[in-house]
């Protein structure tokens, strides 16, 4: 992997080339949820080849790196305050702040709405109290979603340990010992991106790298994982923030 650059109009455009053996013959464009443009290429790949394909969407690049960087200052923003949307299992909540000398820090999830009571209404107490509230609904949404995807991966004995660790660019890791590590973020995202996100982890006990033998098997256990994590990419930048 390696970085290189293109000039379209005025604009220099810089990306990363991954060499990965299951493409087919084909090259693929990403425009990551940091901004950084990766392509997928099969081996020997020329990069004069690689090039004509970045400049051939240079102007996709482009639109999808605005887009990034406006959803970016928008989400800078967040004020904590009743009228936001927030995220929870993919879908979007109004959020309504209650000012409150009783169950003080409590969120509640009704119809369309997040609600937190909170003795005060400023921007700490509220993003506290979700705070909390994700991380509870993480451990639970999290454990039924290993105990229910593990017995379809033969490698996979038991559930593993695992925990909760809050990450600025990740969704989730798996150490050398075989402990997995999930953000408690993930669980603002569809229920089908999560899943990707564990058995992305989970064949990380077979293959502890991302050799083709792990894409192969992740392919395997999930064929269409490449536009789950399409869609999680989408919502990284207001998940995460």
């Amino acid at each position: 992997m390696g970085d290189f650059q293109v000039t379209y109009g005025e604009n220099t455009l810089v990306f990363s080339v991954s060499y990965r053996e299951n493409l087919a013959g084909k090259v693929r464009i990403h425009v990551q949820p940091d901004q950084r443009v990766v392509v997928d290429a099969p081996p020997q790949t020329p990069i004069t080849e690689i090039k004509r394909a970045v400049l051939k969407r240079a102007r996709w690049i482009r639109n999808q790196l605005a887009k990034l960087e406006a959803t970016h200052r928008h989400a800078l923003h967040r004020q904590y305050v009743s009228g936001e949307t927030h995220w929870y299992l993919g879908k979007r909540y109004l959020l309504k702040v209650r000012k409150t000398t009783r169950d003080a820090g409590v969120v509640k999830l009704l119809g369309a709405q997040l609600v937190v009571s909170v003795p005060d209404r400023n921007a700490s107490s509220v993003k506290e109290a979700l705070d909390i509230w994700y991380r509870a609904r993480a451990l639970q949404v999290f454990e039924r979603r290993l105990a229910a995807l593990y017995p379809d991966l033969r490698w996979v004995e038991a559930i593993p340990e695992w925990r909760l660790r809050p990450m600025k660019k990740q969704w989730g890791s798996c150490s050398p010992q075989g402990r997995l590590s999930l953000n408690p973020m993930l669980v603002k995202a569809p229920r089908q991106c999560i899943d990707y996100v564990v058995i992305h982890e989970l064949c990380h006990l077979k293959h502890h790298n991302h050799s083709s033998e792990y894409y192969a098997l992740l392919t395997r256990r999930l064929p269409d994982w490449q536009e789950r994590k399409r869609r999680l990419d989408c919502l990284a930048e207001q998940i995460l923030c």
